[in-house]
């Protein structure tokens, strides 16, 4: 594919509509079909183009490094709980030191000697629970804060990391989005939500994530509103060039335009959806028909992303 420089709409903060760049694409950009058209494209066929949603980099690059902090901060915590062999061996010191003091028939705080010997425990091995009765029962005013401040980052870092690691485990296979050539729309899902556009109306906005596609979709709120949708056109979560965009955007206008020959050289390419999740964002029920009713509506599209910034 030959590079040409351009300036395009990355600087704006709204976004444009797809379809208004085509002749430039067309004019400077030429675009040569490869067996694989390489990523973030899953499949291609005589109808179907379809690309992968950035949220599979965002998971691997932001959500899996969190949830291995969380449990390395987590075991670090536990690890250190209680006592090391250096108190514990000076505990047995000490428990032997006030045993002399003890049949001299001195009167005096016994407290310490109690602590040690609490801590210490019957088998002379330390456990967390020892530590904790010699704290309460025994320990300065100073322990007990200590043992309370601990108490309050393990219990945090416990509730935080299941939290990302159960989200982790939950977190599913967002849908690709789909370019149907035959039918001239765009569509995908997210959440049960359906999200569809004629490619006239299509919005696009560049920035260093890569791509927004903006398309209409079923909301809460407003009942139909625009959706934002981010494609990467690298493995990279961030700083993404133009160039880098302009590959992918001239595929899709090279599928959308003159079909998969223009893309692809094989029949039909598909390329193998990641195998890393244990739940997938099903197709919503009754999709075609929901599908239809945006359609209907969707020219209301172009004003929404013009006037707004999503």
């Amino acid at each position: 594919m030959k590079k040409t420089k351009s300036q395009r709409f990355c600087k704006t903060r709204h976004a444009q509509q797809f379809v208004n760049w085509r002749s430039e694409f067309e004019d400077k950009y030429e675009l040569d079909a490869y067996a694989d058209p390489t990523e973030p494209v899953m499949l291609v066929d005589d109808t179907i183009l379809s690309v992968r949603n950035a949220t599979h980099n965002y998971r691997l690059i932001y959500i899996v490094p969190w949830v291995v902090g969380f449990w390395i901060l987590l075991f670090v915590q536990l690890n250190t709980f209680g006592t090391d062999k250096a108190n514990l061996n000076y505990a047995i010191y000490k428990i032997e030191q006030e045993k002399e003091i003890l049949k001299k028939e001195v009167d005096y705080d016994k407290s310490q000697y109690f602590y040690y010997h609490m801590l210490v425990g019957n088998d002379g091995k330390s456990s967390w629970l020892d530590y904790i009765r010699a704290v309460r029962h025994y320990g300065t005013e100073g322990q007990r804060r200590s043992l309370q401040g601990t108490f309050i980052v393990i219990s945090f870092l416990i509730i935080i990391t299941m939290i990302t690691t159960i989200g982790l485990i939950r977190f599913p296979r967002f849908a690709d989005i789909y370019f149907d050539r035959k039918r001239g729309i765009v569509y995908t899902w997210r959440f049960g939500k359906v999200a569809a556009c004629k490619f006239k109306n299509l919005g696009v906005r560049e920035d260093k994530l890569g791509l927004v596609l903006f398309l209409y979709g079923e909301d809460k709120k407003h009942g139909y509103w625009a959706k934002s949708f981010y494609l990467q056109p690298t493995g990279r979560a961030h700083f993404n060039t133009e160039n880098d965009n302009t590959f992918l955007m001239t595929q899709l206008f090279a599928f959308m335009g003159k079909g998969k020959s223009a893309v692809i050289t094989e029949e039909r390419f598909e390329r193998p959806q990641p195998k890393s999740y244990l739940f997938i964002d099903k197709k919503p029920e009754n999709f075609e028909q929901r599908l239809e009713e945006i359609l209907k509506r969707d020219d209301k599209l172009p004003k929404l992303y013009a006037k707004h910034v999503f």
